[in-house]
């Protein structure tokens, strides 16, 4: 058995105490039968490395006065043991030099009650014995949930309780806490530089939005339709631009990274290559129709007049028997801010939801409308130039709408970081009130896509005078995986999960694996564990079958049964994934936060209670059922601070 922290102690003496470690075996059985009996040199060895076996202790006088131990603090410790980090005081990691490589696991959905435990209170902070308690004969309290992971005794003697980010209504973004470190203060100072001098360069008023144009594998991550003639590519094609008529820095960014950190980027079981220029998942939005496709000619060359100019557009959509059909098209030219083009368009098919409340349309507006799809894509083969840069807030959407296919376009929903990063987006509503201080998409007669246009435009201007760190959440955060690869020497890591590589918080590891399933995520971490010193694997099929990813779901709509039968697979899973690990692999399991449906349900009652104090004018017009009260406020604060309650599992492989 795997050493697992050690118990915490109790009286007066040491808070630490170590877990025996098995002395190895001194003989070996070949495959014909035969005994080998090692050599008196790899007899040192193995006394030397059974002398150093690694192993973690918990330092219990750190828990003694209610201190919590969160996400972050996990993170931390990963570091210190991959990548010489700041030493942790509440987990003592004994022989740290003999660990070889590490592993951490996020499994969502793994509760205390799968493993016949209590749920975690809010105020517990000490780490807790997986074992259940053994019934106490004629006790009047409610037996306790039967344990359904039996590898988790057997692997981890303890439990530390963790506690997820938020505050007191949200739960904030466990991986991203996990996964995103404060840059360190020496390379902060150097960011700062070098941000300052980007941001000169990117503020000059004689230079178009370059800087912010999207790669081909950025449109190709986000779902935009690609132009046949563009080529995979880490940074933006902008025909007849000669760099080095630029100034250095912006040359130097528009260039792309030189590094050569080998990145490799890998898709299992989802979709095609990353690296294929097609894209299907395009097709999932607009509509089924194969309606023609206008796409804007390649540039030979730079502009006549030396200028390309930005536009921004907005389209809005309505339903028909085929999907959402583009409705009106408004489109604002950068440098004056004039509205050039907006207009209606009839769609082909009956309309049988104009979704007013959010496109501003109409029966009565729509009636009015001349233009087709292809009379619209005719309008804007005059003004859509090959040199034009489009700009728009998810603007993928517009364009598969307009069956346009441009090569230059920036996306302020990805210019702007959201603040629980990748693969996260932030609204435009949202970035309006946080950057712009001003209320969008407020009217009880839906939204006007000239307003959105503009905005998206002013939302651009910020950046152009403040610099492309403006509105960036993470200006002072990274990658885990980017500090590693910044080590001397270089540490390798593994990022395996169920999201995009290139658009999540994986970009930066050495090696990223997409998988769509939980075994395919422990065959990748198995495969991938002896050649870096971290991997990185997200499990996701307890939160899925538990409704965790279904805002819609409660908490009494999923099968027990499908349940038991995941977490049996779970702990073959962890079994088989132990089993596989190098010898003095140090192993880090974490849930990161408990159920969140509770929550969930009570903050979409509030959302929806604001909306209708909006729309209907006043408390005394709104159903008894809808209202939101004081009560309401206390449970949804109760069940938050109940859903941040996590726990987190630390051993070594013998």
């Amino acid at each position: 058995m795997s050493p697992s922290p050690s118990p915490p102690s109790t009286g007066s003496g040491s808070a630490k105490r170590k877990t025996p470690v098995p002395e190895p075996a001194n003989t070996t059985t070949d495959e014909d039968g035969f005994t080998k009996v090692p050599t008196k040199e790899e007899r040192r060895k193995m006394r030397k490395l059974s002398k150093h076996r690694p192993n973690f202790q918990f330092n219990i006088n750190e828990f003694r006065y209610g201190k919590k131990i969160g996400i972050a603090h996990v993170r931390d410790l990963v570091l210190y043991m991959v990548a010489e980090g700041n030493k942790p005081s509440w987990i003592q990691v004994e022989h740290k030099s003999f660990i070889s490589h590490t592993v951490v696991l996020f499994v969502p959905g793994l509760l205390p009650s799968h493993l016949g435990l209590d749920q975690i209170p809010t105020i517990s902070c000490m780490p807790f014995s997986t074992t259940p308690p053994a019934p106490i004969a004629g006790s009047s309290s409610d037996p306790l949930p039967q344990a359904r992971v039996p590898i988790i005794p057997k692997l981890f003697t303890y439990a530390c309780p963790t506690r997820a980010p938020g505050d007191d209504r949200k739960l904030h973004s466990v991986l991203n806490s996990l996964l995103m470190s404060p840059i360190p203060d020496s390379l902060k100072k150097q960011k700062e530089k070098e941000a300052r001098q980007l941001a000169d360069a990117a503020t000059s008023s004689s230079l178009p939005p370059f800087l912010y144009l999207l790669s081909s594998h950025q449109m190709l991550d986000n779902d935009y339709p690609i132009p046949s003639y563009i080529s995979p590519s880490d940074t933006p094609v902008i025909p007849g631009l000669d760099l080095s008529t630029l100034p250095p820095s912006l040359s130097a960014a528009l260039s792309g990274p030189t590094n050569g950190t080998g990145d490799v980027h890998i898709d299992v079981g989802i979709g095609g290559s990353t690296t294929s220029m097609s894209n299907s998942n395009s097709k999932n939005k607009g509509n089924r129709r194969d309606d023609p496709w206008l796409e804007i000619p390649r540039a030979d060359g730079p502009p006549e007049d030396g200028q390309w100019p930005v536009l921004a557009m907005d389209c809005e959509m309505v339903l028909s028997e085929d999907g959402q059909e583009l409705a009106r098209v408004s489109i604002l030219d950068y440098d004056t801010g004039e509205n050039i083009f907006d207009e209606l368009v009839k769609p082909p098919k009956d309309i049988i939801d104009y979704r007013t409340q959010w496109s501003g349309i109409t029966p009565q507006k729509l009636s009015t409308a001349t233009h087709t799809l292809v009379s619209i894509q005719s309008a804007l083969q005059s003004i859509i130039t090959p040199h034009t840069i489009l700009l728009g807030h998810s603007l993928e959407c517009d364009l598969i709408a307009l069956r346009i296919k441009h090569p230059l376009c920036i996306d302020t929903a990805l210019i702007y970081k959201h603040p629980r990063g990748p693969p996260f987006k932030a609204g435009l509503k949202w970035l309006a009130q946080r950057w712009l201080k001003k209320e969008i998409q407020g009217s009880d007669k839906g939204h006007d896509s000239e307003e959105d246009a503009r905005t998206c435009l002013e939302l651009l201007r910020m950046k152009m005078t403040y610099g492309p760190d403006f509105g960036n959440a993470l200006e002072n955060m990274e990658p885990i995986f980017e500090r590693l690869n910044r080590n001397k020497p270089v540490k390798t890591s593994a990022f395996i999960d169920y999201s995009n590589p290139r658009t999540s918080l994986g970009a930066k590891a050495i090696t990223a694996i997409r998988c769509s399933t939980d075994d395919e995520i422990v065959d990748k971490v198995i495969e991938n564990v002896e050649g870096h010193d971290l991997v990185f694997g997200r499990m996701m099929e307890l939160a899925n079958v538990q409704g965790w990813n279904d805002r819609g779901i409660t908490s009494n709509q999923f099968s027990p049964s499908d349940l038991d039968s995941s977490l049996s697979r779970f702990s073959d899973r962890l079994k088989k994934l132990h089993e596989s690990l190098p010898s003095n692999t140090a192993l880090v399991i974490l849930n990161g936060h408990s159920n969140p449906l509770p929550m969930l349900g009570l903050t979409a009652k509030r959302q929806n209670w604001e909306r209708l104090m909006k729309t209907l004018g006043g408390a005394d017009k709104i159903p008894k059922e809808d209202r939101w009260m004081t009560e309401d406020d206390r449970e949804l604060e109760r069940v938050t601070g109940e859903a941040r309650e996590g726990m987190a599992f630390f051993c070594v492989k013998g």
